[in-house]
């Protein structure tokens, strides 16, 4: 009996030490040695459109990739940069994250992402068939810290079926600021209660951006530590602007456009009940296919002497967290997302368009109606465009949340327009006097 019993503790012992071998030869697989598992965290923000073609192309990866699990983690906008935040102070990042041109210097600065040069050089970030205008928005100093996922342009979707119910014409480049509202106003009143001329009062910082570039203005000063605009005239201006329309029950009121929470799927647009939205190019394929029908895409007004505040901008981008044990596996993942045709297919240039040149002659001739409004869409707006500005500072996406909620606080009546203004000049250049 005794001697069974040691035989099962032997056993037991046995059992534990190879557990703990195949625990270390699975930490050296995750280094990337062939016929051994690991697992790979990939996060996003986005639409359930996208979020669905996202994981079958995730499937197939893994079908191409046997030694590669993927473990999916996405949400909407709102609530994706606080879930990143906790996720960094936690060092909890996931291997691969989607980022943005608004936070890229915030998370280069703190450390969190890693520069893939040294992929790129080995061949597992394949990114020969990339034009420097596709991924320079990516490098800060000469370092690669963000691949773009596709070009894209501010643009405002409309509908057309709206637009020629309500004798509108739609939108031609050039169109003017009070074109718009005039524009709007009439929509309106076509369709009466509980139909806007305007999704909401579209003071978001973004938008305010675009109307600075217009007056040749940054949003921000050279070494990032203050507001780049001398007085606060031209953000009254733009506030009175929306102010204004929502108070003419133009624009739909704060209480209708808070139900969206970022969703294109909420949009009023999809349901009729606006007209237009103004959004980012690329997500006229997941917004067409949630109202299930044609959408177009216009250029967003100029000044009166036909000034224009557009850019061509990466999307999105992928990154890899600095502190992944996969490194190598994620530039391979980024590099599939990038190259592969069959990926791209399913994808459907719904990020933008692809940034290989390959990806996008595949891609142009076959796809549907909607990404073929963007592609053609960014191809009038490389037209209208001006240079990208740098990378914005450490401290971009606390300025974005800031003004969104003195934006929300302004639709309810609690700010005047000048008090808005004021108090957002204050808070944001304490915010960005961190970076001295």
């Amino acid at each position: 009996m005794k001697s069974f019993s040691k035989f099962i503790s032997f056993m037991i012992i046995l059992v534990l030490l190879l557990g703990i071998a195949a625990g270390c030869s699975s930490e050296k697989t995750a280094e990337g040695e062939d016929g051994d598992k690991i697992t790979l965290r990939v996060a996003w923000w986005g639409s359930q459109d996208r979020h669905d073609k996202t994981k079958k192309v995730i499937k197939l990866f893994e079908e191409k990739n046997p030694n590669i699990k993927i473990t999916p983690e996405f949400t909407g906008w709102d609530g994706y940069w606080e879930k990143l935040a906790t996720a960094a102070a936690g060092k909890n990042l996931a291997d691969v994250i989607q980022m943005d041109y608004r936070y890229l210097m915030e998370y280069v600065d703190r450390g969190l992402i890693e520069d893939l040069n040294s992929f790129v050089d080995s061949g597992a970030l394949n990114l020969d068939d990339v034009g420097e205008a596709y991924i320079e928005g990516g490098y800060v100093d000469d370092k690669l810290y963000a691949v773009n996922l596709g070009t894209n342009a501010l643009a405002m979707a409309y509908d057309p079926a709206m637009f020629k119910k309500a004798g509108v014409e739609p939108f031609e480049p050039g169109y003017t600021w009070e074109e718009y509202a005039e524009a709007a106003k009439k929509l309106k009143d076509q369709f009466g209660d509980g139909v806007y001329g305007v999704e909401g009062a579209k003071n978001s910082l973004v938008n305010f951006q675009y109307y600075l570039r217009q007056h040749d203005i940054e949003l921000y000063n050279e070494d990032g530590t203050a507001l780049g605009y001398k007085d606060d005239k031209l953000l009254v201006e733009f506030l009175n602007y929306w102010d204004e329309l929502l108070k003419d029950d133009v624009a739909a009121p704060p209480d209708v456009t808070a139900a969206v929470q970022g969703r294109l799927e909420e949009e009023l647009i999809v349901h009729e009940k606006a007209p237009t939205l103004w959004f980012n190019s690329n997500q006229i394929v997941a917004l067409q296919g949630a109202a299930g029908r044609e959408l177009k895409l216009a250029l967003l007004p100029s000044l009166p002497e036909g000034k224009e505040g557009l850019y061509l901008k990466p999307s999105q981008f992928f990154s890899v967290s600095k502190e992944s044990k996969h490194k190598e596996a994620a530039a391979k993942f980024i590099d599939f997302i990038t190259n592969d045709l069959e990926a791209n297919e399913i994808l459907a240039a719904e990020r933008g368009v692809p940034i290989a040149t390959k990806v996008r002659d595949h891609l142009k001739p076959n796809v549907d109606d909607a990404a073929r409004e963007m592609f053609d869409y960014v191809e009038l707006a490389e037209q209208h465009s001006s240079p990208i500005y740098p990378p914005e500072p450490s401290g971009a996406g606390e300025l974005d949340a800031l003004f969104t909620r003195l934006a929300e606080q302004l639709n309810f009546g609690e700010f005047t327009t000048d008090e808005m203004a004021k108090t957002f000049r204050a808070e944001a250049n304490k915010i960005l006097a961190k970076n001295k």
